[in-house]
């Protein structure tokens, strides 16, 4: 007997695999037949986008420029994340840009949304690092001799 016969698939299986088939030939035609909105595109720059101090757990301070570029004019606000207060807020327009007074000891997400939807539109990270890491060793002031 050869080892390399083919032998025919039991019945059940081959059910089986023409009914998967069928299912994802109906899955690929109904997606490639959705017409899909247009996605906006939409861009939200820091620069800088890192802030960099002395020491681990340190406040971070650096002023950072934020841009943002949209295609469609609207009304728009930028937020720092779980924030329930805009940091600023534009409208009728679909571009703009903000100074931010930076000061954190940790990396912020800043996004920007669109007011009149209440859709997240971009966001962007300001990273916080820092030169040194925190000493994990506890420094002992007194000896014993």
């Amino acid at each position: 007997m050869d080892n390399c016969a083919i032998r025919p698939r039991p019945p059940a299986l081959r059910f089986c695999f023409r009914v998967c088939l069928m299912i994802l030939l109906l899955l690929s035609n109904r997606l490639w037949a959705a017409d899909p909105a247009p996605a906006q595109k939409a861009q939200l720059q820091s620069k800088p986008n890192r802030c960099v101090a002395l020491h681990q757990g340190q406040v971070c301070y650096q002023d950072v420029v934020l841009s943002w570029q949209v295609d469609q004019a609207s009304e728009y606000c930028l937020y720092q994340q779980h924030a329930e207060q805009p940091l600023h807020c534009w409208q009728s327009v679909s571009s703009g840009q903000y100074s931010y007074a930076f000061a954190s000891d940790t990396s912020v997400k800043l996004q920007l949304v669109n007011a009149q939807t209440k859709t997240l539109v971009a966001e962007t990270l300001v990273e916080v690092a820092w030169v040194y890491k925190a000493n994990t060793r506890r420094k002992t002031h007194w000896r014993l001799f």
